[in-house]
């Protein structure tokens, strides 16, 4: 099963990953998570007491299931689908992409051309993250593989915030959770919006 997710993570792919410890700490003192709870051998987080006041939903009357299951068989499968909104943390030394799977090519930074080769390179720099740089075919910047502009469909990162069961562009990440996200890093945080 794939679930809609908003994931927050450093703008810089080259900021060092926060420690998990640090990152609950935080999100918890915010009142953006609750107390851990386990579930397949995964940890997440229910939604915490501020948790609407720190991720603002846009439209009309977005509906929004913010209780976990009670029965354990439930809470799996409805996890895996987004059914209800809850965080995953992961902060690990290794850069990581994380991707839409159905993510429109990205833009060069400097003429804003679709570089169509991508995935070629993204598989590159998988098979050896030293070879990550590439070259645009219209303007000639060159650059990291990093520095694509993948809009808000991809992005690269070591820690990453995952809030499942909001569906692309549904809700946004207020001032106060992105400025307590900062205080970790001492650098902005992004937002994606993926389906995996």
């Amino acid at each position: 099963m794939t679930a809609h997710k908003l994931i927050l993570l450093p703008t810089d792919p080259t900021c060092p990953p926060v420690s998990t410890g640090q990152l609950t700490w935080k999100l918890q003192a915010i009142g953006l998570i609750g107390a851990a709870r386990e579930m397949n051998n995964d940890t997440f987080y229910p939604t915490g007491e501020h948790f609407l006041q720190l991720v603002t939903f846009l439209g009309c009357s977005p509906i929004i299931e913010l209780e976990p299951p009670s029965d354990p068989e439930m809470l799996a499968a409805d996890s895996a689908s987004g059914k209800f909104c809850h965080v995953f943390l992961s902060c690990s030394e290794t850069l990581r992409f994380r991707a839409d799977p159905r993510i429109p090519a990205p833009r060069c930074p400097a003429c804003r051309t679709a570089v169509t080769d991508w995935r070629t390179l993204l598989q590159a720099w998988q098979n050896n993250p030293a070879s990550g740089n590439w070259r645009c075919t219209h303007c000639e910047h060159t650059g990291h593989i990093t520095g694509l502009g993948f809009r808000k469909s991809a992005g690269f990162g070591r820690s990453f915030v995952e809030i499942r069961g909001i569906y692309p562009s549904e809700a946004v990440p207020g001032e106060a959770l992105l400025n307590a996200l900062k205080s970790l890093t001492h650098g902005d945080w992004s937002t994606l919006y993926i389906k995996e």
